[in-house]
């Protein structure tokens, strides 16, 4: 049998993007999704100590009992989004393009969208979170404004009428695993992905990652619910003691004040992401 793990943002290894000093056990990369948490909490036997999770996926495994409530830190500093979680860094979402076809300069969300000037395919995420913002950003709306605009029903509409735009030129990733398979594939010009994933491209493949405008994803620790009690003891002292953190941004341009980047709201996507899933799901079967 093997040994637990401690599930991590999936492409973090090869990109060297954990910061976890000194913590006794094996990792191994996970695809994120709820339904492979779920598999993992309902197990015989648990396969994962802790997993690191975005912070809108921990509220729904919270809510449904996936993954166990944990008691309250000393330090009021370090309370969570969640009283499943336990903070464990950021994740960026970025605009890559191929060099090796669009050249040096990085393209914005308005070129992604601009199929005369850069013909081509595009690929973004199968989920309405992170594409929608993304839809709006494209079409102008500054980051800060963002969830403003998305509060409405006139902006809801504004980001599908904005994705109806390149509805023919899309290809959809479900996990960043596609999104690299995407990549190696030359099958498109540009795609949102994380930025961890690049880490993972052959050597013959020339994306490169675009910062200004990304999206940032808070991620916690979470313990599934079929861990055992002296277990999660056992974790929780680690993980609040020593901090282990994800942060892919040393690859980031040391100006960051000027990237104008967008902190994804967990707040408004844990009110919000049935009824724009719902939206969402609509708008992908529509001939329209």
């Amino acid at each position: 049998m093997q040994p637990p793990v401690l599930a991590v943002v999936s492409g973090s290894i090869d990109a060297h993007s954990l910061l976890m000093p000194d913590q006794p056990y094996p990792l191994r990369e996970w695809d994120g999704s709820i339904n492979a948490l779920r598999n993992a909490a309902v197990a015989r036997t648990a396969p994962w100590l802790a997993v690191m999770v975005d912070d809108t996926t921990l509220y729904a495994a919270c809510r449904d009992g996936l993954v166990q409530s944990l008691p309250a830190p000393n330090d009021p500093q370090r309370q969570n989004f969640s009283p499943c979680g336990i903070q464990a860094g950021e994740e960026s979402l970025v605009l890559a393009w191929d060099r090796g076809r669009l050249g040096d300069s990085a393209p914005n969300w308005a070129d992604f969208w601009d199929i005369a000037r850069h013909p081509g395919k595009r690929a973004l995420r199968l989920d309405p979170r992170g594409t929608l913002e993304i839809a709006l950003m494209a079409d102008g709306v500054g980051p800060g404004d963002v969830y403003a605009v998305l509060s409405s029903p006139s902006g809801v509409d504004r980001a599908f009428r904005k994705l109806d735009q390149l509805r023919p030129y899309l290809i959809w990733w479900r996990n960043p695993e596609e999104a690299t398979r995407i990549m190696n594939s030359g099958a498109v010009l540009m795609l949102s992905t994380p930025f961890d994933r690049l880490a993972k491209l052959g050597p013959r493949v020339s994306f490169s990652a675009q910062w200004h405008q990304s999206l940032r994803q808070k991620l916690s620790w979470a313990i599934p619910r079929n861990v055992s009690p002296e277990q999660t003891a056992t974790i929780i002292k680690m993980l609040r003691d020593q901090t282990p953190l994800h942060d892919d941004t040393q690859d980031a341009p040391q100006d960051g004040h000027d990237l104008h980047t967008l902190s994804r709201s967990d707040r408004f996507w844990s009110m919000n992401f049935d009824a724009l899933q719902k939206r969402f799901q609509s708008w992908l079967t529509s001939t329209q």
